[in-house]
This record gives structure tokens, sequence and C-alpha cells, in this order.
């Protein structure tokens, strides 16, 4: 037989699709030709950008730069695709055209994304087209134009097969958000800046940066320098200075990403006694620290105290500048009223003030701490135990956070909130990894089993909601929680699994034709996004065998279905 023939049969068998995917885009048209692209791709600009800001320069700028050094550095070869050479006489793709609508370069939860990307056939050299609302689909765009590009086996070109290509494309949803604790396990600034790297490839466009919790408080406040002093792990080499945070948020603006803090009040708060005990409740009560907190050591924040409020006001209204995003996390979490109710100042003022409850003090703790939020120009956010167990009365703009449970978006919509999901039954990536209780022989994580990325993909965060109640959800969030992971484990325990979600909220999690989009036909593209994460530095953990992902052999045969 011929070579030809043997050639088909490689190809039969260990390959699909040649181009692939992450997310995948709403509108996709392709055709058969392979093209050379050069490294040395230039751009041309519509007029409006070229007379527009320093600052959208410096973005497109920044993006470009990116862009041009994958294609001069990331050789990528899939494992599971023989990548067709181009013939001697293929046409070059040699310049990119770029106009964007609007030169806005605000970043917030309403921004467009929208972007268009022509890749035509007819001429030579080749100039392709991309089209964007703002800067920030723009972004998406040249993200998608570096998936286009692969290599042939031991060649240094650059091939795009596949072409022509057409590609409309704009998300699914505004929030597509990463939760990253540093509180429990501190994450070094590199790690942050890598992650937020990874993110925009993914298309996600939220850091939900939780930076302080009841383990330590890395935070260099400058108006409380007390509270790293006393409270981060290590004062010196485990904190984030105010430039540091900047850097931070501006490394993430330049890649279409929002950073929300988080600083959970009135509960996780044990760092803060460290530095001002006098403001503090029930602390790091052992050994029953459960009936004071859900981990320990136990804390909270005394809500009876005009110290505590003063406190609050002024760190709210210190740290909000550091961080420009009109959305501000303020936890509520896992308040623990037993704490207060064996708190014997908390008794006497209650003792003292007839008709007042626990549920009253922390409403007013409530009422003072989202007023300052809002004094700040920010939105509240919260868990919704305040909402739901708590039974709180709030104001119809805070934003509700789901994590307890899936079961419980559709609670908080029926009650006209806008909802960010985050389910733990599906989408907590610290799940499966046993009790991080040091003595608990046979415990499990709360919230066994591990989500594998098949569980996190079939997750449809509108399920079960009408068109009218769709528009409460702003979208959703991966988390991962730090009690077993720090540096040395978590991009394992981030990637893929993240980028399952990533095109659940971009590309939705329905096709075209509206059924539930298929782990079969989605697990060659994320093998592909997963080997090009790895080619990228990133410690992404692999799906399968090797031979798995060449061949896709490896699916559960109908006789165990």
């Amino acid at each position: 037989m011929s070579f030809r023939f043997y050639l088909f049969l490689f190809l039969l068998f260990f390959s699909s699709t040649t181009t692939a995917l992450w997310p995948i885009p709403a509108s996709w048209s392709k055709g058969d030709e392979v093209l050379r692209v050069y490294s040395t791709l230039s751009f041309r600009y519509s007029d409006n950008i070229v007379s527009s800001s320093a600052e959208l320069h410096k973005i497109i700028h920044s993006a470009t730069q990116r862009l041009l050094q994958f294609m001069k550095e990331e050789k990528y070869t899939p494992p599971n695709k023989l990548i067709p050479i181009p013939e001697r006489n293929a046409k070059t793709v040699e310049r990119m055209y770029v106009e964007i609508e609007s030169d806005d370069v605000e970043l917030g939860p309403d921004t467009d994304e929208s972007y268009e990307l022509i890749i035509p056939v007819e001429d030579q050299p080749i100039t392709c087209h991309l089209k964007a609302k703002t800067v920030y689909g723009l972004l998406h765009g040249l993200t998608t134009f570096s998936l286009l590009l692969y290599s042939p086996p031991s060649s240094a070109d650059l091939v795009l097969p596949d072409a022509p290509h057409h590609i409309t494309d704009r998300p699914r949803f505004h929030h597509r958000g990463l939760l990253l604790d540093t509180s429990r396990n501190f994450y070094p600034e590199t790690d942050i800046l890598r992650t937020l790297d990874v993110m925009s490839w993914n298309k996600m466009n939220v850091f939900h940066w939780h930076i302080v919790d009841q383990h330590s408080w890395p935070v260099k406040s400058e108006v409380f320098p007390e509270l790293s002093e006393k409270g981060a792990y290590d004062p010196n080499d485990m904190v984030y200075s105010k430039r540091e945070i900047e850097t931070i948020v501006e490394y993430a603006r330049m890649r279409g990403i929002r950073v929300i803090p988080e600083f959970d009040m009135p509960g996780h708060t044990y760092p803060i006694s460290l530095s001002h005990p006098e403001i503090m409740t029930c602390l790091d009560q052992q050994p029953n620290w459960n009936w004071y907190a859900a981990e320990p050591p136990s804390g909270q924040l005394n809500p009876i105290l005009p110290k505590t409020y003063d406190f609050v006001r002024q760190l709210i209204t210190e740290l909000s500048s550091w961080f420009p995003d009109k959305f501000w996390h303020t936890g509520g979490d896992e308040v623990n009223t037993h704490c207060w109710e064996s708190t014997d100042s908390i008794r006497e003022y209650l003792s003292s003030n007839p008709g007042t409850s626990i549920s009253m003090v922390l409403q007013t703790f409530l009422n003072v701490e989202y007023d300052a939020v809002r004094g700040s120009g920010k939105t509240p956010i919260t868990w919704e135990e305040i909402l739901l167990n708590q039974r709180m009365g709030l104001a119809e703009d805070v934003v509700i956070q789901v994590w307890t449970s899936s079961d419980r978006v559709k609670q908080v919509v029926d009650m006209n909130y806008r909802v960010i999901v985050g389910p733990a039954d599906y989408w907590y990536l610290d799940c499966g990894h046993g009790a991080w209780v040091g003595d608990w022989v046979n415990g499990n994580s709360w919230c066994d089993p591990f989500k594998t990325w098949q569980k996190m993909y079939s997750y449809n965060p509108v399920q079960g909601l009408s068109g009218e109640e769709i528009k409460y959800i702003l979208g959703g969030e991966v988390l991962l929680w730090s009690e077993q992971a720090d540096t040395t484990n978590f991009e394992s325990l981030l990637w893929p699994r993240s980028s399952a979600a990533a095109e659940i909220l971009w590309s939705g999690a329905t096709d075209e034709h509206g059924n539930p989009r298929s782990v079969q036909t989605a697990l060659p593209r994320l093998h592909d996004m997963r080997f090009r994460m790895v080619g990228r530095g990133i410690r992404a953990e692999p799906l399968q065998p090797l031979w798995c992902a060449r061949t896709g052999r490896c699916n559960l045969p109908p006789s165990m279905q």
C-alpha cells in the first residue's frame, strides 16, 4: 500500500478536526486550506484607534506584543493531531487590520466583550480582520487567533489550518470568575500574575481575590499597618503591599480582567485580634472550636462596639481606593451566632436593650458595612447565608453569591436579587482531597466528592429558570479554597478543570440546538487547551493517558453506560 494510504489511516485513527478552540465561539465557519503565518505579523489600525488615547494604545500594544511573543516562542504541535504542512506556494498571513467602535477603556460588569475575526483566503498576502466593540473584545479576538496557530512536527513553521475562518463571538455571561484564597496559604505575586495570564487564555474576566480570612492577614494596610505586622504569616515576605496590589490590578486590566477583593466580615476575622483584640469576640476557642467557627481559629468582630464600626469604615475607605472595580465582596458567610451569644458583653447588651436580638445586631453591622461600601462608590456582594440562613433584610442593589448548593440559586432569584453562581456541588475545586483536620483518620472533605472536569462542565447556571429569571444571573465563578493548596500544587487544582467552567460561562451550557454540551465532543478541544497551557509553563493536570489523548478511544463502552 502507498504512503498516502498509510497517512490516511493515521489521520483517521489519530486525528479529528485540526483547529480546536476553547472556549468554543458563538459562531464559527471554516474551510480546508492551510495558510502559512509569519511571526513578524504586522498590525494596521482604524483611524479612531490611531487618534485615540494613550491608555487605549497601551492596552492594544501590550496585547499585540503578547501575541507576537507567542508566535515567536510557541511552536505547538498537539499530540493527537497531525498538523498539515503547507504547500510550497501556500498563501501567507502577514497583516491584521484592527478596528474598534468605542475608545472607552473602562472595564466593568457591563463591558461589551464581543468580537469578529475574519481570516480570508482570497488575497496574497492575506490580511486578517479583527473587529470589536471595545478594546476588551479585541483582547479576546487576539487570544482566539493565537489558538488557531500550530507547528507541524519537526518544523519551525507556523501554520493556520482550516482557512478561511469567520468567527463571531461574545460571552454568554458577563461575570466569568475565579476565586483564589490567599489567606489560608500565601501565594506570591508571581503566582497570581501567572493565574491572570491563564484566565485570559480561557476568556475569564473576574479575579475574585479572597485576600484575607481567619488564618492570616496578608494585606499591608497603611492606615492599620499593625494588621499585617501581627496578622500575616510573615510580615516581610508573606504580605501584599499597596504597590503589589496595584501591580496585580493593572496586570489584570491589561488582560481584560477585573479584580474584586473580598474582605470577609464579621466572621473569619481572627487575625484582626492579634492587633485589635478589643473589638473581637470568642478568640481561638479550643478544643471545641466548632462551637464558635467553621474552622479554627475562631474569632468574630464585636458588633456592639462603636470602635468596631470606626475600624470597619476606615478599613473599607482605605482599601477600596486600591481596587477600582465597582464591586466589593463583603463576605458574610458562616456567621456563628453561638459565638456572640456566649460573649458576656453582648449578653449584657441584649439584656439591657429589651427587644434587641442577635439578628438585629447582625443587621446593624451589615447596614454599617454596606453603607461604607456604597460610600466608596461600590456595590456590595455577599454570600447567600446572609439572605437565606440569617434572613437579613438586604437592599435590592446587593449581589448574592451562591455557594452552598446549586439548589439555592432559584431561591435567591425568586427574591429578585442578582446572583453570581459558584455552587460547591459543581464548581468547588478543593473538594475530594480528604480532611485537612489533622487527627481525623477516616475524614473526608465536607464537599466530597472530587469535582471532575466532566461534572463541572455539566453545570447549567440557568437550569430551571424562566427567560425573565435568567436576567438575574450575572455569571459564575470557580473557587479554590486553600486549606490544602499553595504555590506547589494550586495550578494542577485550577487547570484544566477551571477551563470547563470557563467554556460554560463564555459559550453557555447548551449548544446551538439547545442541547446540553457534550463532554465527548468537548474532550479533544480541552486536551488541546491543556497541552497548550502546559507548553506555556502551567502545571495543568492531565485529563487522560497520552494514548487516549492521541486516539480519542477511551470513552465509556455502551455496556457500562
